[in-house]
């Protein structure tokens, strides 16, 4: 996985998984804190599908934090209005990017939150798959 795919799952994480593994990442290292913790609002754009215009959707809550661990830079950016999280998704982000002990754990972490994430689209897809309308073509 890509960091940026590491960094999609761990937003993804449930709270109180990832600030266990936060705490045990920080029980063998130190962390200096960059940027604490901070809630404030993303501009959301999306892009139309049929003329591909771009437009703002809405401005998201998010929280986000940025840390050192052993001198390798972690960030987090999560949903909502819950700082602690973000510091501690910050802080395994900087685990994984410094191939620590506990990365391993959290990059299976990462690939189980994904394989639900694919089988929940997928069961998605499955309950819209007889709504398609399919044309013919005419010759």
């Amino acid at each position: 996985m890509s960091r940026e795919e590491l960094c999609q799952w761990l937003a993804a994480a449930e709270r109180a998984e990832l600030i266990s593994l936060a705490n045990e990442v920080l029980s063998t290292t130190d962390v200096e804190v960059v940027r604490g913790p901070e809630v404030g609002t993303v501009a959301t754009q999306v892009r139309e599908p049929i003329a591909g215009t771009r437009f703002l959707l809405c401005d998201a809550l998010v929280s986000s934090a940025e840390v050192l661990l052993d001198g390798v830079p972690g960030w987090s950016m999560r949903l909502g209005d819950d700082p602690e999280a973000a510091l501690a998704q910050a802080v395994c982000e900087a685990e994984l990017v410094r191939d620590g002990e506990l990365a391993p754990r959290l990059r299976q972490l990462c690939a189980d939150i994904a394989a639900v994430h694919r089988m929940a689209r997928a069961a998605e897809w499955e309950q819209l798959a007889p709504t398609v309308v399919e044309f013919e073509e005419i010759p």
